[in-house]
């Protein structure tokens, strides 16, 4: 359990550019909060690469993705 914390609190740190220091020092609800943002941020960019290299893939032509990620959304 300990070194999944000191993973997101990494997470935390490289997403803000901060110390670890600083993510120690934050409150339970802000680090929760700042995790749940870096890890958003992370899934974009993942997303972003994926659609990269499908359209180098596809020797420049644009491509368009199908995101049924909202299908996976609890509220649903």
């Amino acid at each position: 359990m300990e070194m999944q914390l000191e993973l997101w609190a990494y997470v935390v740190a490289t997403h803000y550019s901060i110390s670890l220091k600083e993510v120690h020092e934050m409150t339970p609800a802000t680090f929760q909060q700042s995790l749940s943002w870096a890890l958003a941020g992370r899934n974009q960019q993942e997303k972003q690469m994926k659609r990269q290299r499908q359209e180098a893939k596809s020797g420049g032509r644009e491509t368009v993705s199908l995101d049924y990620d909202w299908l996976e959304l609890e509220d649903f």
